[in-house]
C-alpha cells in the first residue's frame, strides 16, 4: 500500500495561453491534469516516494488522460475510480493583470471529483498509509464531504498523520463564511497544515504570520506552514519558528508550486517516520532542512510549464539546493 495517499479532486485545468488577461479576455487555453491533491500524490511520486491518490473523475477521454498522467508520475491510481454517470470536473485559468488568479469551475451538479461516495472508499488502503493527505475543495460538496471525512476517521482511528491545505477557491463555496467553518473544521482534524498568507489572512484575521500561525496551532495543528510566493515561507510548530527567503527563480508558470511544496514535506516527513525519528520535535535545523527541500521543489516547479511535467525529482531538488546554498 502506499505511505501518502490523497483524496479529493483530480481535474484538468484548462491554463491560459495568454499572460496578464482575465478569463474573459484569453484567446486560447491549453490542457493539463490537475486538482491539489492529484498534484501532491504525483509530487511525491516523482521525488521517488510512495503516494495513492483516492478520487473520481469521468469515465471519458479527460478522466483516461489524469489516470494516464498520474501513472506515469508513478502514483498507485487503483483507487482512482472512472465512472460513466459523471463527467471529469474541469477548472479555466488565467492571471489577471493584477497578477491575482482568475478560476472558473465546471464543476456544479456535474463534477466527478464531487461524486466519490462512502461506500466506494477501500478503508484497508487508508488505514496501511503512513500520511493522508487532504484540501478544502473536498469539504464544499456532497458526496465527497461526507466521504471525505470519513476517510479522515479512518486514518485518525489509525494514529495516522493527516495533512490538510486550506486551498481557498472562493467561487467553489455558497459564502465565504461556510468556507471559514468547513476550513476550521479542516484544521481541527490535521497534524500538518500548509497554507498561502492570503488563506493565513482569512482564516485567522490577522496579517501577522507568528499571530496567525500561534492562532492556528490552537485548533490541534502540530506544524503550519506559511508560502508567501517569491517572498519568503514561514515555519512555526509551537517550539521552533523561522522565516527563510525563497529562492530566486525566473517563473515561467506558478500553477502547483504548493503542490509540490506539499509534496516535499510529506516525502521529508514519511523518510523520517521510516526512519524511527521524530516527526514534530524538530531542531530548528532540522525543521529548516525540511522547508528548504520543499521550497526547492517548489521553484523548480514554477520554472517550467504544466504542473505534473513540472514536478521535479529527488535528485533535481538535491542539486538545485547544492546551487542554492
Amino acid at each position: 500500500m502506499p505511505d501518502i495517499v490523497s483524496i479529493g479532486e483530480a481535474l484538468i485545468d484548462f491554463l491560459s495561453i495568454e499572460g496578464e488577461m482575465p478569463l474573459e479576455e484569453t484567446g486560447g487555453f491549453t490542457i493539463a491534469p490537475g486538482g491539489a491533491p492529484a498534484n501532491v500524490a504525483a509530487a511525491v511520486a516523482k521525488l521517488g516516494g510512495s503516494s495513492g491518490f483516492v478520487g473520481k473523475v469521468g469515465d471519458d477521454a479527460f478522466g483516461r488522460k489524469i489516470r494516464n498522467a498520474l501513472d506515469g508520475a508513478g502514483v498507485n491510481s487503483d483507487m482512482l475510480i472512472l465512472d460513466r454517470s459523471v463527467n471529469t470536473t474541469l477548472a479555466f485559468i488565467a492571471v489577471k493583470r493584477n497578477k491575482e488568479p482568475d478560476f472558473m469551475f465546471f464543476r456544479n451538479h456535474c463534477g466527478a471529483d464531487l461524486a466519490l461516495k462512502q461506500d466506494e472508499l477501500d478503508e484497508g488502503y487508508i488505514y496501511e498509509s503512513r500520511i493522508l493527505h487532504f484540501g478544502s475543495i473536498s469539504l464544499t460538496g456532497e458526496p465527497l464531504r461526507t466521504t471525505t471525512l470519513k476517510a479522515i476517521t479512518i486514518a485518525r482511528n489509525a494514529d495516522r498523520i493527516i495533512s490538510f491545505d486550506p486551498n481557498l477557491r472562493p467561487t467553489l463555496w455558497e459564502s465565504l463564511e461556510r468556507a471559514k467553518a468547513e476550513i476550521i473544521g479542516g484544521l481541527e482534524y490535521a497534524d500538518i497544515i500548509k497554507c498561502t498568507q492570503e488563506e493565513l489572512e482569512f482564516i485567522t484575521g490577522t496579517d501577522s504570520l507568528s499571530k496567525g500561525t500561534d492562532s492556528i496551532l490552537k485548533y490541534g495543528p502540530r506544524m503550519v506552514i506559511v508560502t508567501r510566493g517569491e517572498r519568503s515561507c514561514y515555519f512555526n510548530n509551537g517550539d521552533v519558528t523561522f522565516e527563510v527567503p525563497a529562492f530566486d527563480v525566473e517563473p515561467v508558470d506558478t500553477t502547483g508550486a504548493g503542490d509540490a511544496f506539499v509534496g516535499g514535506v510529506l516525502l521529508d516527513i514519511v523518510e523520517r517516520i521510516k526512519a524511527g525519528r521524530p516527526v514534530f520535535s524538530l531542531s530548528r535545523e532540522e525543521a529548516e532542512s525540511i522547508v528548504r527541500f520543499a521550497c526547492a521543489c517548489g521553484a523548480i516547479t514554477v520554472t517550467r510549464k504544466g504542473v505534473i511535467p513540472a514536478l521535479p525529482t529527488k535528485a533535481e531538488a538535491e542539486a538545485f539546493l547544492e546551487k542554492h546554498p
